[in-house]
């Protein structure tokens, strides 16, 4: 008779346990919009917004605005993760996906254009605050919105050599300055020690050797050397960031991935001036993209209204 209790009890604990496992896990993650047959959760949302997030925090906004800014990225930010979740499901629908060797492809490509080998190729990473799957990752979503791209809007993009020409005339400055920047970083995990190591740039030791002395990436015994990168190579968070910096200026300490990170710019390089004919590549690239996007933009809001989306953020 006790052994049956026992089990009984056993049984009955077992059962609050998963419900108070479930309604934990409710309280950790929600979903916060829905998309035809899928979900969009308050993880993925949080993460989608990290990178931001630091910028915002570091800014001179009194916390109200602070506030209203964020709640502003999050809005922003779960509009692209509906976008993403609508041109994911119309790939299935359509059969499209991007093969491993595809991103092998895009990845030597990508390396090939910046003389990158695989070592130079992480470094940059680091200060993306990704890592190599997590890139490749980014990339294989890039590569699929493209495919899909040329299947939806790529027959009503046209791009003339008319357009070329008054691309260049408008835009012929940024052709002729071409900047490369020579960057360094130290990584540690801790935002505070990072914050007390900021400290001291510029004072006793140079920021190779704080580097070299307290950073945790593998590329420390450096001086935290990332290489020689273009600008416009680096996502709009840490483009922003860098744009205002000069020779021997570095970023605040910013979130990145696992950690925390400042950026030092070693060097800035200017490019001899590009005519047009060194540019029509280029240009004709921009333009594609930027009429690209139009129509793309066009095709997604039509998929959203003929889909099921609920947004309980």
């Amino acid at each position: 008779m006790i052994k049956k209790t026992q089990k009984i009890v056993l049984w009955m604990t077992l059962i609050f346990s998963g419900v108070y496992a479930i309604a934990f896990a409710e309280i950790v993650d929600r979903i916060v919009a829905v998309v035809n047959n899928d979900i969009i959760t308050l993880t993925q949302l949080n993460k989608a917004i990290q990178p931001y997030l630091q910028n915002i925090d570091a800014s001179q906004n009194s916390a109200e605005q602070k506030k209203q800014l964020i709640q502003k990225l999050e809005n922003d930010m779960l509009v692209q993760l509906v976008d993403r979740a609508l041109t994911t499901q119309e790939a299935v629908k359509y059969n499209i996906e991007v093969a491993e060797k595809d991103v092998d492809a895009a990845v030597n490509n990508f390396k090939e254009q910046n003389r990158l080998d695989q070592e130079g190729l992480e470094k940059a990473l680091v200060a993306e605050g990704l890592n190599y799957k997590e890139y490749r990752e980014r990339l294989k979503g890039e590569i699929l919105q493209s495919l899909l791209i040329n299947r939806a809007v790529r027959s009503q993009v046209i791009i003339t050599e008319s357009d070329i020409q008054a691309y260049h005339d408008t835009h012929g400055k940024a052709f002729v300055e071409v900047k490369k920047y020579h960057l360094r970083n130290i990584f540690m995990s801790n935002e505070a020690e990072l914050k007390e190591v900021e400290k001291k740039i510029g004072k006793e030791l140079s920021f190779a050797q704080l580097a070299k002395q307290y950073s945790l990436a593998t590329n420390a015994e450096e001086g935290g050397d990332l290489g020689t990168f273009d600008i416009n190579n680096f996502s709009e968070n840490i483009k922003l960031g860098l744009q205002a910096l000069g020779k021997g200026d570095h970023t605040p300490v910013l979130a990145v991935g696992q950690g925390y990170q400042i950026i030092y710019v070693e060097d800035i390089l200017v490019e001899d001036n590009k005519t047009i004919d060194q540019t029509r590549d280029q240009i004709q690239n921009i333009l594609y993209k930027e009429q690209a996007e139009k129509r793309f933009a066009e095709w997604i809001d039509a998929l959203k209204k003929n889909a099921h989306i609920k947004i309980m953020l």
